[in-house]
């Protein structure tokens, strides 16, 4: 019992004197004190900040990095708080993920995986750029994003991707393609750049953009005066003329054949 009380008077001394420590700001005081002067040894021995070395930034905005970085030549390198800085990386928009380490003595170590921009989407008399994934990644200083095609829709960005894919399988059409809007949610309208309409069916769009392309090879489709192109009939592509005519013009494209 005796044993028992001395252990209980110990635990109660000791508990004590830590709520004290806490409570009156000691323990704060002096863990503080302890680290500032681990950090100042660390300065005077070699391991202070010397280089910022950081791979992968494209589009990131170079102060919005400065600002989450805030590393200062000469700090101790064990001060930046790594985990910290990671996470507020991968909070910007244009990051998929970071890396941050330290390479010692006197190097922090930056890496960023940036979102590529797949297309322009308009919205509400607004463009942004946004990824493959149809993460919106800026709506501003947009001018080095406009040779992307532009889509509109609220579900344009999500159905993108594909459309994108099948259009880089025929780069002397794509190329013409200034913006596309997904209709009915289930299909997508082109506008190419010389205000020519082409609609492209629910079904097989692939091959419809290929017929089309065939069909430009063959008799330079695109090019002639014409207002829309109607892509939806699998066999036929109907052509409006200026006057508002129109007419069906017979590909080659064979289904049977698999041209």
């Amino acid at each position: 019992m005796k044993r028992v009380g001395v252990i209980a008077a110990l635990f109660v001394g000791v508990g004590g004197g830590a709520y004290y420590a806490v409570q009156s700001g000691w323990w704060h005081q002096f863990e503080a004190e302890t680290t500032e002067k681990f950090h100042a040894e660390m300065e005077q021995n070699g391991f202070a900040v010397s280089n910022l070395m950081i791979e992968g930034r494209d589009n990131v905005d170079r102060d919005e990095l400065k600002s989450i970085l805030n590393v200062a030549r000469g700090q101790s390198i064990f001060e930046p708080d790594l985990a910290v800085m990671q996470k507020k990386l991968e909070a910007l928009s244009w990051v998929k993920s970071a890396v941050v380490e330290r390479h010692l003595p006197d190097t922090l170590y930056v890496r960023l995986d940036e979102r590529r921009p797949l297309v322009l989407w308009q919205r509400k008399n607004k463009l942004s750029v946004v990824d493959a994934e149809g993460h919106v990644l800026s709506d501003s200083n947009l001018n080095k994003f406009k040779n992307l095609m532009i889509v509109v829709g609220e579900k344009a960005p999500e159905f993108a991707p594909e459309l994108v894919a099948m259009l880089e399988v025929e780069p002397d059409f794509g190329s013409r393609v200034e913006s596309a809007k997904w209709i009915g949610d289930r299909r997508w309208d082109l506008y190419l750049k010389n205000g020519v309409e082409v609609r492209l069916p629910e079904e097989d769009m692939g091959q419809a953009i290929k017929r089309l392309a065939d069909a430009q090879r063959e008799a330079k489709l695109m090019d002639r005066d014409v207002l829309a192109i109607d892509l939806r009939d699998p066999v036929r592509i109907v052509v409006q003329t200026s006057p508002g005519q129109a007419e069906e013009y017979q590909a080659s494209f064979s289904p049977q054949k698999r041209i």
